[in-house]
């Protein structure tokens, strides 16, 4: 008996042995892979500076307007990679939240409220 649970520990020690070998590759080909394979870092200003402009919005076309109550801010804005601006509100008697805004669409894709007032 005490030969059968020596045996069930030498293969489980011989098994997890093979897994981290086996991890150990994976994780040097990913380093491998990732090294030739850069990807460009983008700063938050080249975003900005690429993004393209609705020509409704140059043309003097119909405006946007959000139905949010006065004494509400602009927090942030964040430019997507996809495009769209993620705008974080404050303020006006409402917990903060979040509005996804389309520009080049010109209009509004998602709500997100955060908290309480």
């Amino acid at each position: 008996m005490e030969k059968q649970g020596s045996r069930a520990l030498l293969a489980a020690v011989i098994g997890m042995g093979v897994l981290l070998f086996i991890g150990s590759l994976v994780l040097v080909g990913v380093l491998v892979h990732r090294m030739m394979h850069p990807r460009p870092a983008v700063t938050a200003d080249a975003r900005v500076a690429t993004m393209p402009v609705a020509p409704a919005m140059t043309m003097g076309g119909e405006s946007l307007l959000l139905d949010e109550a006065p004494g509400t801010h602009v927090q942030a804005v964040t430019v997507r990679p996809d495009g769209l601006l993620a705008v974080v509100l404050s303020g006006g008697d409402r917990a903060d939240r979040i509005v996804i805004w389309d520009p080049t669409g010109r209009r509004i894709v998602a709500r997100l409220d955060i908290g309480h007032p």
